[in-house]
């Protein structure tokens, strides 16, 4: 996508948010998926499109960060600036560091992950309950805890029992995902 295009509608989005919040230095605009983050700052804007399960206080530290560097570095060329984008290259690195790839806002998800399968047998034999091995079967590294008990409308409590029983029996470990 061009620049040049995507600078002038931000401009143009930055007034209309101007107007509606008298000059607030920070600004979210909810597109359903995902936000647009913006920060104000000495007529520079920094956006950034944020997904829903980001930190969005994260995503907006981060994004005053940006801008604070960015002004400090081009601060003064700025108030002469003819428009060219092409100073402002050398700054990608800069931008990469400070948000970490792009992925300075991101939460980290931890799901329970089952070591094998469990047999029915163990609930038969008094080894497990009833309630831990259905847990264990949704233990399958898409689901979060919370997951697990919405979807067997459980309380919270019981799940993380089940699956602290699971981590006892060392059938059970964690992974980060997304």
């Amino acid at each position: 996508m061009d620049p040049n295009l995507i600078s002038g509608f931000l401009t143009a989005l930055i007034q209309f948010g101007r107007e509606l919040s008298d000059g607030n230095r920070v600004h979210v605009i909810d597109f359903g998926a995902f936000d647009i983050c913006l920060s104000l700052k000495d007529n520079v804007i920094v956006a950034a499109i944020v997904d829903k399960v980001d930190d969005g206080n994260a995503a907006m530290a981060v994004l005053a960060e940006v801008n604070n560097e960015f002004v400090k570095i081009y601060g003064t060329m700025l108030q002469e600036w003819d428009g060219n984008l092409e100073p402002f290259e050398r700054f990608y690195q800069k931008l990469d560091e400070i948000t970490s790839n792009g992925h300075a806002s991101e939460t980290k998800i931890v799901v329970p992950v089952l070591k094998g399968k469990v047999s029915p047998m163990l609930v038969r034999l008094g080894q497990m309950s009833q309630e831990t091995f259905d847990v264990a079967n949704m233990c399958k590294g898409k689901l979060t805890a919370l997951d697990i008990a919405d979807q067997l409308g459980k309380h919270m409590k019981e799940v993380q029992k089940s699956l602290h029983t699971l981590e006892d029996m060392r059938i059970l470990e964690w992974r980060e995902i997304g």
